[in-house]
């Protein structure tokens, strides 16, 4: 494993991100937040703690595999509310990468009377056609990413950084990323 981003730079850019965050929904009583894919879950924690509103979260999804690179999700609608209330969603990603998911989930926000809807991801792949809100960091297409919530096969997740694996998975891997 060689070191990508550290948990300084990390914790750096998602107090950027809340920065921005705070300044755009200023004066929300409250927000949503949807933490779509598990391995996004140490990303949502550490920024919600950096965000100055109340923020009601949400987890839903999950992830697989085709291939070495995660590739769709599986939305599970049923875990969010039938109505936002015409109050902000924060959707938070771990990494985008085809981009197919984010237009269902807009949409399905949009019908469930979400007010403004913010994409917010820690990794983003160079090329993806889906734009987000908020980026913290942008890698190579077929990097292979571990730690800090992202996984191999359930392991790596509680590392407080980012790693890039040299011997990326292949084939049909039944882990979670």
């Amino acid at each position: 494993m060689d070191l990508l981003y550290s948990s300084t730079v990390i914790n750096e850019r998602i107090g950027d991100i809340a920065s921005h965050l705070n300044k755009e929904l200023k004066g929300h009583r409250q927000i949503h937040m949807i933490v779509v894919m598990n391995g996004a879950f140490m990303f949502a924690a550490d920024l919600a703690r950096k965000l100055n509103l109340p923020v009601v979260m949400h987890f839903t999804g999950g992830s697989y595999f085709d291939g070495p690179i995660k590739q769709e999700l599986g939305l599970q609608p049923q875990t969010l509310p039938s109505s936002f209330g015409n109050t902000p969603v924060l959707v938070v990603e771990d990494i985008l990468d085809s981009g197919n998911s984010i237009d269902k989930v807009r949409q399905l926000l949009a019908d469930r009377q979400a007010k403004q809807i913010s994409i917010i991801s820690l990794l983003k792949r160079q090329g993806t056609r889906v734009q987000a809100d908020h980026v913290a960091f942008t890698i190579p297409n077929e990097m292979f990413v571990v730690g800090y919530g992202l996984d191999l096969d359930g392991r790596y997740r509680e590392l407080r950084d980012i790693y890039h694996l040299a011997s990326a998975p292949t084939g049909n891997t039944s882990g979670t990323c």
